[in-house]
Formats: C-alpha cells, sequence, structure tokens
C-alpha cells in the first residue's frame, strides 16, 4: 500500500516538473499577442514609417505586458520582416515582442485591360493594397500621375502602371542631387538629398539623407524634389 502511495506521489511531481518545464520553454504562447500589444505595436511602427498600413505576425511577447500605455518603444532589429521590439514601461519594466511586420503600401494598377497607344482616363486606373516587397521598382502611387498619358504598351487587368509604359516620362539617373521636402500641419522641412536608384518622374525612389545618411523612400515629383513622410 505504501508502496503504491510513493509512485502515485511520484508521478505526480513528475507530471508537476513538466509542466513547469513546458511553461519556461514556451512563455511566448502561454500570453502575448494579444490585440492589445499588437495595435500598440502597429501604431508605433505607422508613426515611425511613411506606410499605408502594416500587419504584426506572429507576434510573441517575453513575458506578461503591465497594464497602460510604454513609455518608450525602441526597435532592436528588422522592419519590415522579422522585428524585434523593446517595449519599456514606467517602472523599468521592459518586455520583447517579437513580430514579422509586413508592410503595405497602396499603388496605381490597371482597372481593366487596356491597349497600346491609349490615352488614360480617370476610370482606367485605380489604387490597390499591395505588400512592400511585391512593389516593382518606380511604381506609381498617385492616380492623377497618369491621367491624359499614353500607354507605350498593352497592361492587363489589375497590374501596376510604371512609369516606362507611358510615354514622355523623365527618367532620373541614380546619384542624382535632390531636394528631400517634409510637409505635415504647416511645417515644411528641406534638405539636401541624393537618388540611390534610377527613377521616373511622379514614381517612387529611394533617396539618402545627406546630412543623416539614412535612405528613406519618397515620390520624385520633379527632376530636383523629393517628397518624403514625417
Amino acid at each position: 500500500m505504501m508502496r503504491a502511495r510513493g509512485i502515485r506521489r511520484a508521478a505526480r511531481n513528475g507530471f508537476l516538473l513538466l509542466a513547469l518545464a513546458a511553461a519556461v520553454l514556451v512563455p511566448a504562447s502561454a500570453f502575448a499577442a494579444g490585440p492589445k500589444a499588437a495595435e500598440i505595436l502597429r501604431s508605433h511602427v505607422l508613426e515611425q514609417r511613411p506606410w499605408a498600413d502594416v500587419e504584426l505576425r506572429n507576434l510573441s511577447l517575453d513575458k506578461e505586458p503591465p497594464a497602460g500605455i510604454p513609455s518608450r518603444i525602441v526597435v532592436r532589429n528588422g522592419l519590415p520582416g522579422r522585428t524585434v521590439f523593446a517595449m519599456e514601461y514606467a517602472g523599468g519594466t521592459v518586455v520583447t515582442a517579437t513580430a514579422n511586420v509586413v508592410a503595405f503600401e497602396e499603388i496605381v494598377v490597371t482597372a481593366r485591360p487596356l491597349g497600346r497607344n491609349r490615352p488614360l482616363a480617370e476610370d482606367d486606373v485605380c489604387l490597390a493594397r499591395r505588400e512592400l516587397g511585391r512593389i516593382p521598382p518606380g511604381a506609381l502611387r498617385d492616380p492623377k500621375a497618369v491621367l491624359g498619358k499614353t500607354l507605350t504598351r498593352a497592361v492587363g487587368a489589375n497590374l501596376p502602371v510604371l512609369p516606362r509604359y507611358l510615354a514622355g516620362s523623365t527618367l532620373v539617373p541614380r546619384g542624382r542631387k535632390v531636394t528631400l521636402v517634409a510637409e505635415s500641419g504647416g511645417m515644411r522641412i528641406a534638405t539636401h538629398g541624393e537618388t540611390r536608384e534610377n527613377a521616373f518622374v511622379d514614381a517612387a525612389v529611394k533617396a539618402v539623407n545627406l546630412a543623416s545618411k539614412r535612405t528613406v523612400t519618397g515620390i520624385l515629383v520633379d527632376e530636383n524634389t523629393v517628397h518624403v513622410g514625417f
């Protein structure tokens, strides 16, 4: 009888040890990834990057976050892609969050199949949400940039309208000295920059801020000016 009770006690202790080990090995799945933490991080990314939208996939946290909003959020690496955030709370608590951040932009696409030598009308194009990594270089963001222009080739439905498909588009070469302009709420900031790739006017382009050495993405509004987000 005593031997049987000892066996049962050992079994219970073994079960408890396994449960504790599982809790240590998978802390992220035991909590976290809640909508509150996800929305806090999503809002932070949208404030820091000029993207139309982002999704945080497979979000996990290393510990239960305190109530309230973090006093500071630091991006340790990534963005977009596999990203690690440090969420700092009052009282010194730091919660590490890991997620796959997927960024989206809206680009100009064809609303229907369009033939060659056709001037584009307003109902020929529309904006469509596309994952950032799948947007072709030079994709246009403003439908007004293509209105009245003539296609030099046929384009199928729901496909990007690229500047090289449009007659009369101006190509600005890589290495062009430009002015980087950011505007918001009546405030305007301008600084010197340089294009990092060939790009057409009215299309997106990567440029380096010569003061900060940071590479940004903006719209090449003319041969000498790039508009960027704050």
